[in-house]
């Protein structure tokens, strides 16, 4: 094995020549020894004289009780973290060899290094005491270096991760997947990257961070269109991220106010209602894409910001009440909420504003209502899904925005 090992973590047993072969054959700066109350007179009377190579410092942790698996577990764990932090090294420089001691130390070596260790050893062999069935003969020892268990682990954490992907769960994705980018093998290193770097971008977008969204998505999309030469199911995915950066591409050049963010906002709204049932963050998002289709109609016919109406754009019979109501005494500005936005557009001669008012009584007041007593607008109720699915039905209808048009996030099974 061609890599530099700078930390072992070894158990010992009753022979230590294979420990001695071990240590010796990987020279590490850093050995930490897992010994039990027999053992432990070893370390200085056998292990360490017989060392070729000048190491910076040993620790030992030493088991309660040899032949009891969760005691042996449960001291690895409580000790082995704070030593690794003390050695300030990555897991793939620390290797496990648990060639020595009881079986049942060996096994909770294992188990409790799974999470800091990459890289497993076992002395083994050819010539064995006892007819075959014994110790390795002194002399004869052959170390063996075991394929990364992290790469099999990783395959079942594929799992894991597509699931807390599609249920908008982002930030737990990528802590696991954090967890596999540190362990993994280099030849599967790239593609945890990648999906790393898109559940960033995701996680990002979904926060509506949507320029710093594009960046990760940008570096996850074309190292998955290269594997994806290999793996249709890549290539597919790669694919939806195509389009949606398009979409990130297109929103982000666009002024403000846009129709863009009508279509994020719903695909938004979408996704908290159908994959955490956060119906009331859902219809939040829906009453401010009603607002956005009134500024981005008075932007663009009219030339009205909402947010700094100019007095000679307001018609005569609006021109009072708007400057009692909505002009700011600190500034001067008049600034306009959702209905008086449609308010304006209907006196403008908007075939818009004329629509929303139609919509109003019948279809958009009692939702409306609903939503403005939500404890996340102004009231203490909270919207149920069909409260929340009238409104979605309601808003497409209004803005004429089809369902099928919004920017879907990829469905992920990897």
């Amino acid at each position: 094995m061609g890599k530099i090992i700078k930390a072992m973590i070894v158990s010992l047993g009753g022979t230590p020549a294979p420990i001695i072969y071990s240590l010796n054959r990987s020279r590490p700066e850093y050995i930490c020894l897992f010994v039990s109350r027999e053992t432990k007179k070893m370390i200085n009377a056998e292990i360490l004289p017989n060392l070729d190579f000048k190491y910076r410092h040993y620790d030992w942790i030493m088991t309660p009780n040899a032949e009891l698996l969760s005691e042996s577990y449960m001291q690895l764990v409580k000790k082995l973290p704070e030593l690794i932090e003390k050695w300030e090294l990555d897991p793939k420089d620390i290797c496990v060899d648990y060639t020595g001691g009881t079986k049942t130390m060996s096994v909770a070596l294992a188990l409790a290094t799974i999470e800091h260790s990459c890289c497993y050893s076992y002395v083994g062999g050819d010539e064995r005491s006892k007819g075959g069935v014994g110790v390795v003969v002194n002399g004869k020892e052959k170390m063996w270096f075991l394929e990364n268990p992290w790469d099999e682990i990783a395959q079942k954490e594929k799992r894991e991760i597509s699931i807390l992907f599609n249920k908008a769960r982002y930030t737990s994705a990528a802590e696991v997947l954090e967890k596999c980018v540190a362990m993994v093998s280099k030849e599967q290193l790239p593609f945890f990257k990648a999906i790393r770097e898109m559940v960033i971008g995701y996680e990002l977008w979904d926060r509506f961070k949507h320029s710093k969204a594009k960046i990760p998505l940008r570096k996850s999309v074309e190292i998955l269109m290269a594997i994806g030469l290999e793996r249709r199911e890549i290539k597919r995915l790669a694919d939806v991220m195509e389009r949606n950066i398009q979409f990130l591409d297109n929103l982000i050049v666009s002024h403000k106010p846009s129709s863009f963010y009508c279509y994020d906002l719903l695909a938004n709204a979408r996704r908290r209602a159908n994959l955490e049932n956060k119906f009331d963050d859902a219809v939040a998002r829906l009453y401010r894409v009603i607002e956005i289709l009134a500024q981005v109609e008075l932007k663009e016919k009219f030339g009205v910001e909402t947010s700094n109406v100019r007095m000679e754009s307001i018609p005569e019979s609006l021109r009072e009440d708007y400057s009692l109501k909505y002009q700011s005494k600190d500034d001067r500005k008049i600034r306009i909420p959702l209905y008086a936005s449609y308010h304006l557009l209907k006196e403008l001669g908007s075939g818009l504003g004329k629509d929303f008012f139609n919509f109003y009584e019948k279809e958009f007041k009692p939702l409306l209502n609903i939503r403005n007593g939500s404890i996340l607008a102004h009231g203490f109720n909270a919207v149920d899904e069909g409260t929340f699915e009238k409104l979605f039905d309601t808003t497409l209808k209004f803005s004429g925005i089809q369902e099928e048009d919004l920017p879907r996030f990829p469905f992920l099974e990897i």
